[in-house]
């Protein structure tokens, strides 16, 4: 009997407690009092209202770069679309702009070929002889002294020489067999060659009235190449008046006549003779 009336006592609380649960579902699905009441609040006055939808929240608070563009859906994105961003926005990364400089071609100096030799026989050795002439007499005038005036004979027995002295490769007062005294004597200048000193005491003869040399003709010697008959020339009287004893000869005082002979070999050698008289 006991047994029965707790059952009975059990039943309805479980009746009251499920009816009571199905009361409280009520109110909180049809928005009832529990919630905030009617929208009259009971009493005539507006009853303030709980917002929990993730709606209401969007539209009070501004929109950021992460969901700008999503639409109407709710937070978990059931709606939202793709954001995409406005050309000239905080978040626009211009692409980068290259400032390096293209490298400049450096153009390669030219390379100056150094000249060849000049042909032998394109020398005009009359020229050149001329032209030691005229070299000599002008430093003879830079000294104070007269002129030397050329003389057929002497031009053609220095000439003479400077042949022999090319065929044998080297220069000598003796070539071809004949000293210069001896070529003196066989062109009949002996007797009226010989020059006075200054103190008109000693005669100079023979090979004191005689200067040989040997320079470039086109081809190097001696570290330099003569290229045309002015160098030729330059560099015979230069290299005369640069030794002593060549320099006396050349600027004698009472010296008045001399013959140049000048001859070219094809090994680019000029070979070149003075001969003086008084």
């Amino acid at each position: 009997m006991a047994n029965k009336i707790a059952l009975l006592l059990l039943g309805g609380i479980v009746v009251t407690a499920t009816s009571a649960g199905a009361a409280i579902g009520v109110y909180l699905g049809d928005g009832g009092p529990l919630l905030g009441g009617n929208n009259d609040g009971g009493d005539g006055s507006a009853a303030p209202t709980a917002t929990l939808t993730a709606t209401a929240t969007a539209t009070t608070a501004p929109a950021t770069d992460a969901d700008a563009g999503g639409g109407n859906g709710d937070s978990d994105g059931g709606g939202g679309g793709t954001a995409t961003e406005e050309p000239g926005s905080a978040g626009t990364t211009p692409p980068p702009t290259s400032t390096a400089t293209p490298p400049t071609a450096t153009p390669e100096p030219d390379a100056t070929a150094t000249p060849g030799p000049v042909r032998p026989d394109s020398f005009n050795e009359t020229k050149v002889r001329l032209l030691v002439v005229e070299e000599i007499n002008d430093r003879r005038v830079e000294r104070g002294l007269e002129r030397l005036r050329s003389d057929e004979v002497l031009t053609r027995m220095a000439g003479n020489h400077s042949r022999r002295m090319s065929g044998q490769g080297y220069v000598s007062h003796a070539a071809g067999g004949y000293t210069t005294a001896e070529r003196y004597r066989r062109n009949g200048l002996d007797q009226r060659c010989g020059i006075l000193d200054s103190e008109r005491n000693t005669v100079r003869e023979d090979r004191e009235i005689e200067a040989l040399d040997k320079v470039s003709a086109g081809g190097e010697f001696d570290n330099r190449t003569n290229r045309n008959e002015r160098e030729i020339a330059v560099d015979a009287v230069e290299n005369w008046f640069a030794t002593d004893s060549e320099r006396r000869k050349l600027t004698y005082e009472n010296a008045g006549q001399l013959g140049v002979g000048v001859h070219v070999s094809g090994s680019n050698r000029a070979y070149l003779t003075v001969d003086l008289c008084s």
